[in-house]
């Protein structure tokens, strides 16, 4: 059985009583962006989206202004990109402290600048205040056109799983930025898959975006499906390798990688078994190399098939930082305890297989031993 989310509790709890648009296409919790169609607009909808930086700058995960002002940015069109919008530009609302210096002012307006040249994303206005923490909002609106809705529902078993990119590289940023080791950090600085997800759009059966880590990403599409994960073997290879040395390094076991509340913004979606051939024939030509990750299972479940160990309770580990926002090392030592319940788990079935295959009918004897 898997852990209930605290975080999904917290916003069904919020949402209870508010009241909700006709015209919105998504229900609660189904999509990264919500879709509304557009009365007296036949196929065509709109896409919103908002996302706040804060925690990011309160606890240090984001430190140089321009990584601040790139991230508004890039957290509010990565939404979009998981359902396949076309941004028609964003908002963008900052919370600053009056003693912010004109280096640091300029640096991070210069990061938001830059997130939406590249992403061809024009400002279409804001807000401004002055606060005792910093804290900047971006909210981002695109348009779909009368295509196919995608959302995070609607994966079915069999469906194979990609990702539009390497992962790991977020919570490996994150694992050397709050464990004081800044200089080891990955390079960061992750796009939003704009053009990817249009392709996505036209071939998943469902989608969402990494951003709050692997795992907390499977973690909800498995709680919207009602399906599973199976991560196949080879998995690990889909890891970025900068990342996969850092947490060598470190000594922690690399599926670590996964379990973090900080993701890369890759998209992770499913994609029908009958249409894989023509969906990568068309990510080709767009010069594109998806990933495929694993499969979706029937049973509500994420296993790591590379490992042969039980499957993971994703709520409790997405509930790690969600609940109670422990340090890095409670963390770290929280996962550290769910790999050893891991580890043993896997050495009792190991036990049960043989006691059953009869291997284990008569104690080990051990070595022989040496006349004297």
């Amino acid at each position: 059985m898997l852990t209930p989310s605290v975080e999904n509790a917290l916003i069904e709890s919020l949402a209870a009583g508010l009241p909700r648009s006709p015209f919105q296409l998504n229900r609660l919790q189904e999509a990264d962006a919500e879709i509304l169609s557009l009365p007296g607009a036949s196929g065509v909808r709109l896409a919103l989206t908002t996302d706040t930086i804060a925690e990011e700058i309160q606890t240090g995960l984001y430190a140089h202004p321009w990584l601040i002002g790139w991230m508004t940015v890039i957290a509010s069109l990565s939404d979009l990109a998981a359902v396949g919008a076309v941004p028609l530009g964003i908002l963008i609302a900052e919370t600053l402290p009056a003693s912010i210096t004109p280096a640091f002012l300029r640096s991070l307006q210069e990061g938001i600048g830059d997130a939406c040249r590249a992403h061809a994303t024009p400002v279409l206005g804001g807000d401004t205040n002055i606060g005792d923490v910093m804290s900047l909002t971006g909210c981002a609106v695109g348009l779909l056109d009368g295509g196919k809705v995608l959302t995070r529902l609607g994966c079915t078993p069999g469906d194979l799983l990609f990702t539009s990119g390497p992962i790991g590289t977020g919570n490996a940023f994150a694992f050397a930025r709050l464990g004081g080791q800044a200089a080891t950090a990955p390079n960061y600085r992750p796009e939003a898959r704009i053009r990817e997800g249009q392709t996505v759009r036209r071939y998943a059966s469902a989608c969402m975006d990494s951003s709050d880590g692997v795992l907390a990403t499977l973690d909800q599409l498995l709680r919207v499906n009602g399906t599973g994960f199976l991560l196949e073997p080879g998995w690990e290879d889909t890891l970025d390798s900068a990342s996969r040395q850092l947490l060598r390094q470190f000594g922690l076991p690399e599926w670590f990688l996964l379990a973090g509340p900080h993701g890369e913004f890759e998209l992770l979606f499913t994609i029908p078994a009958r249409d894989e051939g023509a969906f990568l024939g068309e990510a080709n030509r767009h010069k594109w190399n998806p990933i495929r990750l694993g499969r979706v299972l029937g049973e509500p479940e994420i296993r790591l098939e590379a490992d042969g160990r039980p499957g993971l309770d994703t709520g409790a580990i997405r509930n790690l930082t969600t609940s109670v926002r422990p340090s890095l090392d409670d963390c770290l030592a929280a996962l550290r305890a769910i790999e050893a319940e891991r580890r043993r788990d896997c050495r009792t079935e190991a036990t049960e297989t043989r006691r059953t295959n009869g291997l284990t009918s008569v104690p080990d004897a051990g070595p022989p031993r040496r006349k004297p």
